[in-house]
């Protein structure tokens, strides 16, 4: 029997191939520039069907969006999926590590804030700063920093950023 071709997006039909075989053709992606693709690996994060490990593989493939044109929904979709208290919370944690990559907006920074301002779980709420961290020039992100210097668990790392930032700005 021969070994399936994970590198042949267009013919691979996720819902034929076992949660191993997903998880290995997730893998092998290197950038999501496909409408119809994209729109199979979101579905596939999105479904709380599938087991965890194969959405984590979908969010992490979902970083490599290259289209604004898909971009939208995959931010709409981490959004939906972060706010969901009954969501599995690594999966949380990867759609917001998703985010942490992507070109965002106020909309997912105020999300970011959210979070950490919340009951989530520590590594969950680690994701968020990431966000956060990550896109400091986008609208929002900045005063979300500030607010959290005095926050028990990340006032060091808000003020180290926000630091940071400032020393950039003056090179």
């Amino acid at each position: 029997m021969s070994e399936p071709n994970y590198n042949n997006f267009e013919q691979l039909d996720f819902d034929a191939l076992s949660e191993e075989e997903k998880r290995q053709a997730l893998r092998n992606l290197t950038e999501l520039t496909d409408h119809h693709l994209t729109q199979q690996v979101l579905a596939i994060g999105m479904n709380s069907q599938e087991e965890d490990l194969v959405r984590i593989e979908a969010w992490r493939a979902l970083g490599m969006v290259c289209s604004s044109d898909l971009l939208d929904g995959v931010l709409h979709a981490a959004a939906q999926l972060v706010r969901d208290p009954d969501e599995d919370e690594d999966v949380q944690n990867y759609a917001l590590q998703t985010l942490a990559l992507l070109p965002i907006t106020e909309a997912e920074i105020q999300l970011a804030l959210d979070v950490l301002q919340g009951n989530a779980y520590i590594l969950v709420k680690g994701a968020a700063f990431a966000v956060l961290a990550a896109h400091q020039h986008v609208s929002g992100a900045r005063s979300a920093l500030e607010s959290l210097q005095s926050d028990p668990d990340f006032g060091s790392s808000a003020k180290r950023v926000i630091q940071s930032n400032q020393g950039s700005d003056n090179l």
